[in-house]
């Protein structure tokens, strides 16, 4: 056996042609890092490209990329549950809301967990992204510490190259602002509080970064003011002691109307927080979830103590006096500008795409109608968390990069855009912050839809009601996972044939039982399983049940067929676990589906739950077989011991 072999080995078998060409992925930041390890998961060659030394884009304190906007004090605004990678959970210990330094730490194992930081090409900035003749894209890199630069052709390109790096400064500017004699910085360079001890201070927004800057320059300044436009809502991090995205469910965002859903979470954040006029804050001038609310913890408090003051917009500036649209004015030492950031792909030809106002036309925010192979990972603005949804994004690319997933028509990609656009106008305030707006679980079960449809135009060849787009006929085949187990294929067999044994492998099942004395080939069993609140118990009949070979069955109530082999390796199994679908009738098959949105989600967290599970459950069995394997090995060795010593000559005094 070699002993640098990973124990565990992915087989994820998929029945289609692995694609000729790379793929690129420009960014390792958030949701360029997912893209990445879906790649990598899928078998799929990629580059990526990064233009600091390091992952973690903003995540990266002090980032050598000098694209970051992380300041020192920086938190995750959506708790560690939600932003945590589907495929990759968070340390225990983390606290419920980590700070940049436990994200990059986390970023880092990610990369390392799942070994693919040797495709990334750090301090490579890429300078241009061309459509290639004959197909695919040709993308120049330049090395950023010797100026190298080199060009590679591309099947596929995935830019994940962030919304947070080009500051937007007020269009048009404040008048007199010009003139203004104190200093004045978009919050993107803020850094830390030091340098405003003692100045008196105008943050201008009322974004996230606005609330945390006007907190932390007000514990050192002198005086620190809040310059708002308009009136917002403010949910803290925390609700009845635990995060707030906690409460917010599927159910809840997905089935319950909203306005009902507006009135709940108005319930919750008049019970814990009470209104924000309490606290001198405007009155909001919409409804709730009609523009994106800041997460603070801090900031109504501060307010509450006095520590900042709050002022309406701009009016004009004065010398070192700024003046507000009500009249007031103070005198001011340093303007901090949290008034957002320029959509931009300097790489990216005004002939390719051509963002204005921040406003970008993409099909379910990921694929551009007008240029096959290009598609955009993390580029909205979420009520959510990014990763799980650049997660799901990826999986939707790597799907159409495969040829498991087609296109519809570019029309039909048109009007799903057109109809986008419509509900964010006819929800949203008008502004450049809400081009791009996603709900974080109805998105990702818009993602599902579309890898749905996308996988039924792929076995049609592509074809849709008003168009053709050219696909790969897909034969799904079941998801399998291995392992090399020391132990003979006979003992493995005796362990996972035991199904009344199955809770101590299976993370979900608690316990199961036979029905009746028959065991083997049509014998059945009783499965009671458990996740979190939900309980739910199976009919399940024995298939295969050959000792040392295979052992097989299918559960009745859903159509899924589970299967193990077992086939020697030396001295040792190589054990295969193999959950397959094929056999669900469409009932089932949409009875799952809705099982798995309504716990996870998407389908496609629940396979990839499914699949952390499968790994889980046969390094169980390997622990459980290896053990029980070396307590034999032990035994024999005991009894061969006794049995040379039984036979051992008595010897003979040759002095008597």
């Amino acid at each position: 056996m070699n002993a640098n072999k990973n124990p565990v080995e992915d087989v994820v078998r998929h029945a289609v042609k692995a694609p000729r060409e790379r793929v690129c992925v420009i960014g390792a930041g958030w949701s360029g890092l997912a893209s990445c390890q879906v790649l990598h998961e899928r078998g799929v060659a990629f580059d990526c490209y990064e233009a600091g030394s390091r992952v973690g884009g903003n995540w990266r304190y002090l980032n050598d990329n000098g694209m970051s906007s992380g300041y020192r004090s920086l938190h995750i605004n959506t708790s560690k549950k939600l932003s945590e990678y589907r495929s990759y959970p968070m340390p225990k210990d983390y606290p419920p809301y980590p700070d940049h330094y436990r994200i990059a730490q986390y970023l880092d194992d990610y990369v390392d967990h799942f070994g693919f930081r040797e495709a990334i090409a750090f301090r490579t900035e890429v300078t241009r992204v061309e459509p290639a003749e004959g197909g695919g894209w040709n993308v120049t890199a330049r090395h950023r510490d010797t100026g190298t630069e080199s060009t590679r052709h591309y099947g596929s390109v995935l830019v994940a190259n962030g919304h947070h790096w080009d500051p937007r400064m007020p269009e048009p500017g404040f008048p007199g602002a010009d003139g203004f004699t104190g200093e004045q910085i978009h919050s993107h360079h803020y850094k830390v509080p030091d340098s405003y001890a003692g100045k008196r201070v105008l943050v201008v927004g009322f974004g996230n970064s606005a609330s945390d800057i006007a907190v932390e320059t007000s514990l050192v300044s002198e005086r620190t003011f809040l310059s708002l436009r308009r009136g917002g809502y403010v949910f803290p991090k925390f609700m009845f002691g635990k995060a707030g995205d906690d409460l917010i469910n599927p159910f809840i965002t997905r089935v319950m109307p909203r306005e009902t859903q507006r009135w709940v979470m108005a319930l919750l954040l008049r019970m814990t927080v009470g209104k924000v006029t309490d606290y001198g804050l405007p009155e909001p001038d919409h409804k709730l979830f009609n523009a994106h609310p800041t997460v603070s913890e801090a900031l109504l408090p501060r307010l509450g103590h006095g520590g900042i003051g709050v002022k309406p917009n701009i009016s004009h500036f004065d010398g070192d006096t700024v003046h507000f649209t009500d009249g007031s004015s103070e005198v001011i030492d340093a303007v901090i500008y949290s008034t957002g950031y320029k959509v931009g792909f300097p790489f990216l030809g005004a002939s390719v795409i051509a963002p204005k106002d921040n406003d970008v036309s993409l099909f379910h925010r990921v694929v551009d109608p007008r240029h096959r192979g290009l598609y955009f990972i993390g580029l909205f603005q979420p009520l959510g968390a990014t990763t799980v949804l650049a997660e799901a994004q990826s999986h939707w690319v790597a799907d159409l990069i495969e040829g498991k997933a087609a296109l519809p028509s570019a029309e039909r990609m048109h009007r799903e855009i057109a109809r986008y656009k419509h509900r964010l106008a006819k929800r949203y305030i008008t502004s450049k912050r809400h081009t791009m707006q996603v709900d974080h679980y109805p998105y990702l079960a818009e993602l599902s839809r579309a890898r749905r449809v996308g996988a039924r135009l792929a076995r049609k060849g592509g074809t849709d009601r008003t168009g053709t787009t050219p696909g790969v006929v897909v034969d799904h085949r079941p998801e399998e996972v291995s392992i090399r187990i020391d132990a003979s294929p006979e003992q493995v067999w005796d362990l996972i044939s035991d199904v009344t044994r199955m809770g101590e492998w299976s993370p979900e099942c608690r316990r199961c039982y036979w029905r009746g004395g028959k065991r083997g080939v049509g014998a059945r069993f009783i499965g009671v399983n458990r996740r979190g609140w939900v309980v739910w118990v199976t009919s399940n009949r024995v298939e295969k049940s050959e000792r040392g070979r295979s052992f097989a069955f299918r559960t009745t109530t859903n159509g899924v067929r589970w299967g193990y082999r077992m086939v020697p390796d030396g001295e040792g199994t190589l054990v295969t676990e193999v959950w397959d679908v094929s056999g669900q009738n469409t009932g089932q098959r949409k009875r799952t589906e809705s099982f798995a949105n309504m716990l996870l989600g998407s389908q496609e967290s629940h396979l990839q739950e499914l699949r952390d599970g499968m790994r889980q459950t046969l390094q169980r069995v390997k622990a459980a077989a290896e053990k029980s394997a070396a307590v034999g090995r032990a035994r024999e060795a005991t009894a061969t011991e006794g049995s040379a010593a039984r036979q051992e000559p008595v010897p003979v005094d040759q002095a008597a």
